[in-house]
């Protein structure tokens, strides 16, 4: 036994010889620290996705002067919804509200390099990082972003149209753009001088309400539909709200062929873009349901949903009919390989895809109408065909001031014409102007799908901050 004790003392000895610091051995920090735990507020909001909630408990913070907590609730937006330029600027004002500098600057740049044109120098928040040469470089590159951009410009507008035009599309035979409205329910026909003349009325085709996407089949004569029940359209009933239906028309006259109602499923559905392939298949995405529609052999089906999607709107397929490429407004882009049933998701840094409505298939490339950004613009994203993957963004058409939530178009020949000012935030959930709004117009925008064309390797959304801000914080 007195053995024993005493090799188990010798033991104890020479682990207090190994674990106790020596006064001739240096102190080393660790290769890389560990990241803090995070707090029970991280914990917290990080079971919540309701972006309603986070922003109550954010403005409550930031009433109470709780910068601490109102800067986590803003890292959660933003994690959230990581292409909301509102979002993104917000969590610089928070971190600058703390003198955290590097973490603002940081931010900053990234709005920056996305060419969000939100300028934070007048703003009061960030008076505790203003006074460096950091932050004056950020901002100098910023008011970059604000300047006009491109060589577009109005093509004619559309003063004889009824209220709520956003669909739009092009009949290459007639020669003639095709628009639709979402008040009306009305099909016109325009030419290359604004002139319209009516081409099918909601009232002689019974299957016609709110108009909200336009498709041409020139291959075999046909024009495509989406349709659905507003509240925006007049004298809807409440039976008719919330159905869908995709309706094929004849091109050349606008005689009714068919139509393919959108299974409910108990909730309201929608559709919000249509695009044709080669071999006449049909896709058609839905804002409400987040699901995408394929026509085929005659019959209309759920092609495949989304799941955590926002609101998916524009849809383009590739010329040989293997990548489906669509939009989900506040997520991004996306693309479905066809042949393998996969969706993912398609990103660059440095870009934001954000606050896209439109999306057009054009030489292996996609035309984007980005209404959501600060400001709003028009992108051309370079496409690897083969792999269905993003390997450059050019911006064609930002900060001009006829781009008033420029929504949907088409693309005639290396011409790309969008309406530019649909104004559909001037009008109430009943479709009717507010109050001492003046409505315009509508717009028709046109440039070149080729604008830049050369200088899109490694294109980037403006020039940028290629080298690191001066030193100074």
């Amino acid at each position: 036994m007195a053995q024993t004790t005493s090799t188990l003392m010798r033991a104890l000895a020479l682990a207090v010889v190994l674990v106790a610091p020596s006064a001739d051995l240096p102190a080393q920090a660790l290769p890389k620290a560990p990241a803090p735990l995070p707090t029970d507020t991280e914990m917290e909001l990080a079971k919540i996705s309701d972006l309603g909630e986070i922003m109550a408990r954010a403005e409550r913070w930031r009433a109470e002067n709780d910068l601490r907590r109102y800067t986590y609730a803003v890292e959660r937006l933003h994690a959230l919804r990581p292409y909301s330029p509102t979002f993104l600027y917000r969590l610089a004002e928070a971190y600058a509200l703390q003198d955290q500098k590097t973490k603002s600057y940081d931010t900053l740049i990234k709005i920056q390099r996305q060419g969000l044109a939100m300028n934070p120098d007048k703003d009061k928040d960030f008076d505790k990082v203003r006074n460096t040469p950091a932050f004056k470089y950020i901002v100098e590159g910023i008011v970059v972003n604000e300047t006009p951009w491109g060589e577009g410009k109005v093509a004619f507008t559309l003063d004889g149209a009824p209220e709520l035009v956003e669909a739009m599309a092009w009949d290459g035979k007639s020669k003639r753009f095709l628009v639709g409205s979402v008040r009306t329910g009305d099909i016109l026909a325009v030419d290359r001088k604004g002139k319209t003349r009516p081409f099918i009325k909601a009232k002689d085709a019974k299957a016609l309400r709110s108009v909200f996407a336009l498709a041409v089949d020139e291959a075999r004569d046909f024009l495509w539909v989406g349709t659905a029940g507003a509240p925006q359209f007049e004298g809807i009933t409440p039976a008719e709200v919330g159905a869908a239906a995709l309706v094929k028309f004849e091109l050349s006259s606008g005689k009714f062929l068919e139509a393919y109602p959108v299974p409910a499923g108990g909730i309201p559905r929608s559709i919000a873009a249509i695009t044709v392939a080669a071999d006449g298949a049909v896709y058609a995405t839905d804002p409400i349901a987040n699901v995408v529609y394929q026509v085929a052999g005659g019959a209309l089906r759920q092609l495949f949903d989304v799941p955590g999607s926002t609101s998916l709107r524009g849809v383009a397929i590739s010329a040989d009919g293997k990548h489906l490429y669509f939009v989900d407004y506040e997520l991004g882009l996306r693309v479905a390989d066809l042949s393998k049933a996969e969706v993912r998701a398609l990103s660059m840094t440095d870009h934001n895809l954000g606050g896209i409505d439109g999306l057009y298939y054009y030489q292996d490339h996609l035309l984007a109408v980005q209404n959501g950004s600060i400001p709003p613009r028009v992108l051309r994203i370079k496409l690897d065909p083969e792999k269905g993957t993003m390997t450059a963004v050019q911006p064609l058409e930002a900060n001009k001031d006829a781009l008033e939530m420029p929504t949907w178009g088409a693309v005639v020949g290396d011409e790309f014409y969008f309406i530019a000012n649909s104004q559909r935030d001037q009008y109430d959930a009943n479709g009717k102007p507010f109050p001492d709004v003046t409505v315009a117009p509508r717009a028709v925008y046109q440039l070149s799908a080729r604008f830049a064309w050369n200088e899109e390797a490694g294109a980037q959304e403006r020039p940028l901050i290629d080298d690191a801000p001066p030193k100074g914080e």
